[in-house]
């Protein structure tokens, strides 16, 4: 029993949880019907409305005037505008005619709306003749996965299915890259740069850091216990608002000026603060074979956002000072051990290349973001051991400190979490993004209870 919780439910209260619980598990299938058969609804409109258009003349006015008259029938009822359901009308028929097994799925209510509209998003970069393949493996893909988990597998099944590498997509893509301004209401305007992902999750990342600081610097007390400037207005902006003025800042003068530890000889903390992203590197992403096919599942992975192209992975290999090895095991895909020097550093990287992210059931914060934490606490007998650990971000680790979540590991690094009224989740570490196939079957992964020595595997470099 953990007597530091500061969150207890009464048996009452379960049982009422509990039954609102029932309710929402209940309804997500009749939900999921209804939601489809509306959708189904929305294609019949938009096929009307093709066939409508096809009777008029080739102006292109005339033809887009049937689309607006149907959308507009639909939408009075709907109480709605006829945009939006000129736009939603577009989305069903797409769900129709290339993601029926998707529909199915979310029909019987096994994925939710959220998942069907992942397929969809994701299922964009890929040519009509190729989303049967991709709808019929995305829909299982999302069966019993939160939304937010299963966005970047899919992300990575459609670049595994696309006739085009990465490596050529993003070259192209590449020489979109923009910056633009759209004028606003009020004197403000959009600022809007198209960037190459990694570069823009550095952005993110390092406006994010710096916005921390000023906040915390704030929040900060002097040494005798007042305000460190009592004279000067409080600052009373947003994250959002900080972010914003750090951005002009760092654009319009090269450093933060907003950083309240600059001093007249140079930048202060905020301005030593660079982006940190975390990256999945496979081997054969290492190898330049990047423009054939056969090799476009060794995509390397920019944890909790998209895919990169293999020639940037390569380009931030060549960067670092040192590499360090991990061996999985060629059947299972479950890393095994690393190149180790200390053995808390060696556990460290292990656990962070397992767990890749948060380990609450449905949470995509990346590892670097998280915090190591003792499933079984350490106060209480718990060993610092890779069985005992994994990450946990700071919401999900005070929850399963202080309320009566529960969870223990399973081995593997599965993980068993157990919610106040009794159900119980089961998250699994994230499938590897590639993996060492023996030439005819292989022994099932070791016990990591104990016995059996792990197989030998050979070095991918």
């Amino acid at each position: 029993m953990n007597t530091s919780r500061l969150v207890e439910f009464s048996e009452e209260e379960l049982a009422e949880l509990d039954e609102v619980a029932q309710y929402a598990e209940a309804m997500t299938p009749a939900l999921g019907a209804m939601e489809v058969g509306n959708v189904r609804n929305q294609a019949r409109a938009g096929a009307i409305a093709e066939r409508v258009a096809r009777r008029q003349s080739a102006s292109v006015r005339s033809q887009e005037m049937v689309y607006r008259s149907v959308a507009a029938e639909l939408a009075g009822v709907t109480f709605t505008t006829d945009r939006s359901m000129q736009a939603q009308i577009n989305q069903a028929v797409e769900w129709v005619e290339c993601y029926p097994a998707t529909l199915a799925a979310w029909e019987a209510g096994r994925i939710t709306r959220g998942h069907a509209t992942a397929v969809l998003r994701c299922g964009t970069v890929l040519p009509r003749d190729a989303r049967a393949d991709f709808d019929a493996q995305a829909a299982e893909l999302c069966v019993g996965q939160s939304v937010g988990r299963v966005k970047d597998r899919l992300d990575h099944l459609a670049q595994e299915l696309h006739p085009r590498t990465l490596a050529e997509r993003h070259a192209k893509a590449r020489e979109e890259r923009r910056v633009s301004v759209t004028p606003l209401r009020d004197g403000m305007s959009e600022l809007v740069a198209t960037l190459p992902t990694l570069l823009a999750e550095g952005i993110s990342d390092r406006l994010n850091e710096q916005a921390s600081s000023i906040i915390d610097a704030r929040n900060t007390p002097g040494d005798d216990g007042t305000d460190a400037d009592a004279d000067a207005a409080p600052d009373c902006r947003t994250r959002d608002q900080v972010r914003a003025d750090v951005f002009c800042d760092m654009l319009l003068t090269a450093s933060p000026l907003v950083d309240p530890t600059i001093d007249g000889d140079g930048n202060g903390t905020l301005g030593m603060i660079r982006a940190k992203v975390q990256v999945i590197v496979p081997a054969l992403a290492l190898l330049g074979k990047d423009n054939d096919p056969a090799n476009d599942t060794s995509t390397a992975d920019l944890v909790g956002s998209a895919p990169i192209d293999p020639a940037t992975a390569r380009a931030l290999a060549g960067a670092v000072a040192s590499w360090e090895r991990l061996v999985v095991h060629p059947v299972s895909g479950q890393v095994l051990c690393t190149d180790s020097y200390r053995r808390t550093a060696s556990m460290a990287r292990f656990l962070k290349a397992r767990d890749r992210h948060c380990r609450f059931p449905g949470c995509r914060r990346p590892a670097i973001r998280c915090e190591l934490d003792h499933t079984f606490d350490f106060a209480l007998g718990g060993r610092t051991d890779i069985r005992n650990l994994c990450h946990l971000c700071q919401r999900h680790h005070s929850m399963k400190q202080f309320t009566s979540w529960g969870v223990r590991q399973l081995g593997g690094g599965v993980m068993e979490w157990t919610s106040p009224t009794g159900r119980v989740s089961i998250d699994h570490p994230p499938a590897p993004l590639v993996r060492f196939m023996p030439s005819g079957g292989g022994a099932p992964p070791p016990d990591e209870r104990g016995g059996g020595a792990p197989p030998r595997v050979p070095a991918p470099f």
